[in-house]
C-alpha cells in the first residue's frame, strides 16, 4: 500500500486535488488530517483535557456554551487568535495535538493496509513537512501555484473577510510553496484550469501507482513492515539533509 502524502499552500488547490483523488475514477481512501485534528480535541478526549488545562487560565472564553448534552467544545477561532504570532504557545498546542493525530492516522493506515487492502491511501496534511509526517509516506505530492495566483485566489475566495494585509500574513505564516516543492517527490503545478489540473494529476498518479508485484509483497505483513521501515529510514536521511540546507 502506497501512502501518498498530499500537501500544498493556502489557495493553491490542495483541497480540490484531494476531492478529485477521493472521487471516481480514482476513488482513493482519503485520510484528512484537519478532520482528525478536530476529532482528537472533542470533549472527553485526552487532547481536549490537555488543551483546557494549559490554555483556559489565559483564555477566559476558550470554551463554547454547553450543547444539548452539556458538553462545552473548544472555541477554535478564539484559540487560533491567541496562538497566532505566539510561537511558544503555538508549539505547546502542536505538542498536544500532533501525537494524538499521529495515533489516529496510524490506526486508519493499518485498517486500509490489512482490511480495505487499498493500493494507494491519500494522507491530506497541510503541515506535512513542518510536522514531519512526510517520514511516514511512500511518496509526497505538493500542489503548487505561483505566488501572485495564490494571492489572487485567496482574495477571490475570502476577500469578503480578509484584507490584502491579512492575505499576506496568511501566506507568510506558512512554509513557502517553493520550499515545499523542493522537498516533495511530485509537484503538481495548478496554474491553469480544472481540465489542465486533471491531466497533470492523472499523469502524476500513473507515475507513482504501485506495481502488481509490489502490492503482493506489501500485503505480506512481515515484508510490508520491512518495506515501510526501509522507506522511513530512506526518507528520514534524505529529507533531513534537505532541511539542513535550508537552515
Amino acid at each position: 500500500m502506497l501512502v501518498l502524502g498530499l500537501t500544498g499552500g493556502i489557495a493553491t488547490g490542495k483541497s480540490t486535488v484531494a476531492t478529485i483523488l477521493s472521487s471516481s475514477p480514482y476513488s482513493l481512501p482519503l485520510i484528512d488530517a484537519d478532520m482528525i485534528a478536530r476529532e482528537v480535541v472533542l470533549p472527553d478526549t485526552q487532547g481536549y483535557a490537555k488543551i483546557v488545562a494549559h490554555f483556559a487560565p489565559n483564555i477566559p472564553d476558550l470554551l463554547l456554551p454547553p450543547d444539548e448534552y452539556g458538553k462545552r467544545g473548544l472555541n477554535r477561532p478564539v484559540l487560533g487568535r491567541y496562538i497566532f504570532g505566539n510561537e511558544t504557545e503555538r508549539k505547546v498546542l502542536n505538542a498536544i495535538i500532533h501525537p494524538e493525530v499521529r495515533k489516529a492516522i496510524f490506526r486508519k493506515l493499518v485498517y486500509h493496509w490489512l482490511v480495505s487492502r487499498a493500493d494507494i491511501v491519500v494522507l491530506d496534511i497541510p503541515l506535512l513537512f513542518e510536522a514531519k509526517f512526510d517520514l511516514f509516506c511512500g511518496v509526497t505530492m505538493v500542489v503548487a501555484c505561483t505566488p501572485d495566483l495564490q494571492r489572487e485566489r485567496l482574495l477571490k475566495r475570502d476577500g469578503h473577510v480578509l484584507t490584502e494585509k491579512d492575505v499576506e500574513q496568511r501566506i507568510a505564516s506558512q512554509m513557502p510553496i517553493d520550499e515545499k516543492a523542493q522537498l516533495a517527490d511530485v509537484v503538481v503545478w495548478n496554474n491553469g484550469g480544472l481540465d489542465e489540473l486533471n491531466t497533470k494529476l492523472a499523469a502524476a498518479i500513473a507515475s507513482v501507482r504501485p506495481s502488481r508485484l509490489t502490492k503482493w509483497i506489501e500485503w505480506i505483513p512481515p515484508l510490508g513492515l520491512a518495506m515501510a521501515l526501509a522507506c522511513f529510514i530512506r526518507r528520514y536521511f534524505s529529507t533531513s539533509g534537505a532541511r539542513e540546507k535550508k537552515t
